[in-house]
């Protein structure tokens, strides 16, 4: 974040973590618990952030679950989404929380 100000670049998107800015939660959701360590640096991570004069979006993606694997993975969805996340002025200086849905990727950012 210091680096990006200290070079001119406005705009930043950081990867973040379902509630991690709400620490009540951290050990009442399922996924969450025994993330503490985890959780407290994503939050000061993401409260500096909304702090600084940076264009900033903060994407936080769903909490993984203890459902047993399918052997198949979807990473196009974040992936897609923090790429997606730069075509919208309307995402600046906002928490997207995401989860899986039945809305595309475009639609829901356009709507934000």
């Amino acid at each position: 974040m210091q680096a990006a100000a200290q070079n001119g670049i406005k705009r930043f998107i950081m990867l973040s973590a379902l509630f991690s800015l709400e620490p009540n939660k951290w050990r009442t959701v399922k996924g969450l618990d025994g993330l503490t360590d985890y959780n407290i640096a994503k939050f000061f991570a993401d409260n500096y952030l909304t702090y600084t004069a940076l264009d900033y979006t903060i994407l936080q993606p769903t909490v993984m679950t203890d459902k047993s694997g399918t052997g198949k993975i979807t990473v196009d969805d974040v992936a897609k989404t923090l790429s997606e996340i730069l075509k919208y002025q309307n995402t600046k200086r906002k928490i997207i929380k995401m989860r899986e849905g039945s809305t595309p990727i475009d639609e829901a950012l356009s709507q934000i």
